[in-house]
């Protein structure tokens, strides 16, 4: 039997790479590979963070010790995160553990290129200590088979899919999930339902997640959106009430890699409006079962909500077909099958 330990943020935690943690504690079974999860990160003030990093060495040399580890899987996004990551690298090195590193920073190649050439070279010379790297997309796989000389494989992320299409078609809620941000596309939602106009007021906007609230909520008051509302962060026991109310979601991020907030969504048969970029290509199939635009084109992400609002039957059609990619290629025991068989490799 694999012995594996995962390094990554609590399981609840806020964010993605939390998401996928608490999917692999939740669903993950094999009699082939055995997993020991260590959180290195939660919220909290600086000394608790301190700690939860301290506690984590210390978790991550003990098991090594004692229970003979063969591969320490470790989840990651870019700056604090990578830098962070790079001692636990270094420590599974010394104890001769293969180690792999699952990449989930939607601009590591932007903060890459600020790095001054010292730092660049830290990070590619502990990328080329890896055994693997994973990767949410073909494109983020093209990247790093760029920069350095590890193996780089591809793994989607993965959702819980019901059995059966829960969508609600004659709902008048629109979601969006994740942190209020430019990144995100935020504002260019907000100027979008500006556009909107009068003629869409009975559908009510909910943007889900943390960031810049004062700078959304000041936007929203400016601009009177009275349908618009900051719902805050979701936690697990209240997002399956949303995702069986809500008629679409729309997520027009500037960067990402494969969002679990598009794959949560579209497995519940809502269509999705996103953008053209990362991993989002790879799973919603523009005017099939979702609709695509170029980050930053507000009136193109206006025209889309309302060809959406405007055609019940398409909203229909890309609901199934929605669901159907989803339980095909990202359900939780397709992909656990593959992560069995990755880790068999290593």
């Amino acid at each position: 039997m694999k012995k594996v330990i995962m390094i990554g943020p609590a399981s609840v935690s806020k964010g993605g790479i939390a998401t996928v943690i608490a999917n692999f504690e939740k669903t993950f079974s094999s009699n082939k590979v055995k997993i020991h999860y260590i959180a290195s990160w939660k919220e909290g003030n600086p000394l608790f963070k301190l700690w939860m990093f301290v506690k984590a060495i210390m978790q991550l040399c003990y098991l090594v010790i004692i229970q003979n580890i063969d591969i320490v899987h470790i989840h990651t996004s870019q700056k604090g995160s990578l830098y962070r990551k790079m001692i636990f690298i270094n420590i599974a090195k010394l104890f001769r553990c293969k180690v792999m590193l699952h990449m989930h920073g939607s601009r590591f190649g932007i903060f890459y290129d600020k790095q001054p050439r010292f730092l660049q070279n830290t990070i590619v010379n502990h990328l080329n200590r890896l055994d693997h790297i994973i990767v949410l997309s073909d494109a983020w796989k093209a990247y790093y088979e760029n920069l350095c000389d590890t193996p780089v494989t591809v793994m989607e992320n993965a959702v819980e899919v019901p059995l059966s299409n829960p969508y609600t078609n004659t709902s008048k809620t629109i979601v969006t999930f994740g942190n209020v941000s430019q990144e995100k596309g935020s504002y260019d939602l907000l100027r979008a339902i500006q556009s909107l106009g009068a003629a869409y007021k009975e559908y009510e906007f909910i943007f889900y997640g943390i960031g810049d609230i004062p700078t959304a909520e000041a936007e929203i008051k400016q601009n009177n959106l009275t349908n618009v509302t900051l719902g805050g962060w979701v936690e697990s026991n209240q997002k399956q009430n949303i995702l069986e109310n809500a008629l679409l979601h729309i997520l027009p991020s500037y960067h990402e890699a494969l969002p679990m907030a598009v794959l949560e969504t579209m497995a519940h048969g809502i269509p999705n409006i996103s953008t053209n970029v990362g991993g989002i290509p790879q799973i919603i199939e523009n005017q099939r079962n979702g609709l695509l635009i170029e980050p930053g084109e507000v009136s193109d992400l206006k025209q889309a909500i309302a060809d959406l609002l405007d055609n019940e039957a398409t909203r229909q059609e890309m609901s199934g077909k929605a669901h159907q990619a989803v339980q095909a290629k990202f359900s939780m025991n397709a992909c656990n099958r593959k992560w069995e068989e990755l880790y068999a490799t290593i």
